[in-house]
């Protein structure tokens, strides 16, 4: 009798089904018992708790004012702890009014045994206070504290008496579960084993079968066997359909080798630079067909579209290099709009003081004169932001020694108010001071792509509480430049490509690809370093190596 194996699994899964239906509802009624139970207690501890921070040490703070009462020293202070009093009596009034009437009556007696011993001080018998504090009203104190005592501990039994119910419930569940667990446990693994091992057996066959013709695939020697199985199901359907396709494949495969044989020539030959070569064979499949149509076409057309590619790549170098400028000019008026936004607010602040004092008649001579100089020093300042980035973007002319951190600082000012706009924190740790021989102001060039690089990724993506961190570290024989951020670090495909030429991550009108690669041109071809960078758990770190002007003078004497 041939029985399919949808129907075969699907009893299997029926029965495995209503097994975990089962334990799933039995488990499921523990659960909510014990969410029910653990409610319980929860609510008795937040009882306890509530006692103790609404009643008995709020009643304990009373306490201790009214005592600091009796001994103040003077009247001034007296008065101020009355005034806290009274408030304290009120909160604690607020609250035992939502407990029984026994405790409330318990409250009300000491609350008016304070309210006596401040009248005590109202007329002045300080004698009669004290002693009045120290035995009447601390017995109304000691029995209100007792009976709130007295409700804690029976809210503490109360929990107590239901983890005993919870455990004595957990435990008849917990052997009910485990009796439920081992008979359906049981009975599935018997009825799972029944069709699990008639189909298994059926599957190795298959699996024999595939695997010599796989083999078959790796070696091309041995001709796979037919698979044979008498299963009475769709296994045995499935493996007349593979012995078919099996045979078909080996033949196409035979003739695929081939090809590809020829295609591998012809390949070589084009390695050799020999274009005169051209595929012949034939193969089965299709896409060999195509492939074999391609590299006839590639071949073709190989040397004109190769010259056709240079021409165009020549052209692509211009523009990009056009477009850098460009990006260049851009970021620049745009670091010189965030160095000008805050001098222009004062000057426009400081003309709107002018015209509402004249408005009223309130110009004198001495503040128009000091208005006018303070307008100049902006004016100053301001045109000294043009003069350091016309001096910045100077390229130097020959290699000199310079102290890094100042063509750090001349960096750092360029792209200040940059950062400070976009809310990104800056830090420059400096540990000494350190010189190197190069050019500095590329070199500023460089640290300013970097830096740029981070602030842009930082406001992309919007990152929360963005930093940049600049420092520097002097070796015995190298200088370290460190550039850390938190922006989320590169993408891992786009790490080992970072410092190509034209490669962006941005958008065609926001960069142009040739920053970092600029960059790397500067740091290790101008000034004989080395620059790497990797990612952090938070973001990026770029690293800059950089020889010292000791070990540079080092290798002259040498």
């Amino acid at each position: 009798m041939k029985i399919p194996i949808k129907y075969k699994l699907f009893l299997l899964f029926s029965f495995s089904f209503i097994g975990v239906f089962i334990l799933a509802e039995r488990s499921f009624k523990l659960s909510q018992e014990n969410i029910s139970n653990a409610t319980t207690i929860f609510e008795n501890s937040r009882s306890t708790q509530h006692l103790q921070e609404n009643y008995i040490e709020p009643t304990n703070v009373l306490r201790e004012m009214s005592l600091s009462l009796v001994m103040s020293p003077n009247e001034d202070y007296r008065k101020t702890i009355e005034i806290d009093i009274m408030k304290q009596r009120a909160r604690l009034e607020e609250n035992f009014l939502k407990l029984d009437a026994q405790t409330y009556d318990f409250w009300k007696a000491y609350a008016n045994s304070v309210k006596k011993t401040c009248d005590y001080l109202e007329a002045h018998f300080e004698e009669g206070a004290f002693v009045y504090v120290n035995s009447t009203e601390r017995d109304y104190y000691y029995a209100l504290l007792n009976r709130l005592k007295a409700l804690q501990h029976d809210a503490v039994y109360q929990a107590e008496q239901n983890f005993e119910d919870i455990q004595t419930s957990a435990h008849a569940l917990k052997y009910e579960l485990a009796i439920l667990v081992v008979v359906l446990s049981t009975l599935g693994f018997l009825v799972g084993y029944l069709f699990s091992s008639h189909i298994v057996s059926s599957i190795l066959t298959l699996q024999e079968g595939l695997k010599e013709f796989f083999g078959y695939l790796e070696t091309k020697t041995i001709q796979p066997k037919p698979i044979e199985l008498k299963s009475r199901d769709e296994l045995e359907e499935m493996s007349k359909l593979l012995n078919r396709s099996i045979a078909k494949a080996s033949a196409n495969i035979e003739q695929d080798i081939l090809f590809i044989e020829d295609a591998i020539s012809v390949v070589n030959d084009l390695k050799l630079g020999k274009l005169s070569s051209r595929l012949h064979s034939s193969a089965q499949a299709q896409e060999l067909q195509l492939l074999k149509n391609v590299i006839n076409a590639m071949i073709d057309n190989l040397e004109s579209k190769i010259n056709e590619e240079i021409v165009k790549r020549s052209e692509q170098e211009k523009l990009l290099i056009q477009q850098s400028k460009l990006a260049s000019m851009g970021e620049m008026i745009g670091n010189i709009a965030h160095q000008w936004r805050q001098p222009l607010g004062e000057i426009s602040a400081l003309l709107i003081n002018i015209q509402v004092k004249q408005e009223f008649n309130d110009l004198d001579e001495r503040y128009l004169l000091s208005s006018i100089q303070q307008c100049i020093k902006i004016n100053a300042f301001m045109s000294g932001t043009i003069s350091d980035f016309q001096n910045f973007f100077k390229p130097s002319k020959e290699k000199e020694v310079f102290e890094i951190s100042e063509a750090c600082e001349r960096a750092i000012a360029i792209l200040q108010a940059s950062l400070k706009y976009h809310g990104i924190e800056f830090s420059f740790d400096i540990s000494e001071k350190m010189e190197v021989l190069g050019y500095p102001n590329e070199f500023a060039q460089a640290l300013l792509n970097i830096l740029s690089n981070a602030k842009d990724v930082l406001s992309e993506r919007e990152t929360i509480n963005p930093f940049i961190r600049l420092y520097l570290k002097k070796g015995y024989k190298y200088i370290l430049i460190v550039i850390e951020d938190n922006g989320g670090g590169i993408a891992s495909e786009h790490m080992e490509r970072i410092f190509e030429p034209y490669f962006t991550t941005k958008y065609a009108k926001q960069g142009t690809g040739i920053g970092l690669y600029m960059t790397k041109m500067i740091i290790e071809n101008n000034m004989g370093g080395i620059i790497t960078v990797k990612n952090t758990e938070i973001g990026a770190l770029f690293t800059i190596k950089l020889p010292s002007v000791s070990e540079l003078n080092g290798e002259i004497s040498s």
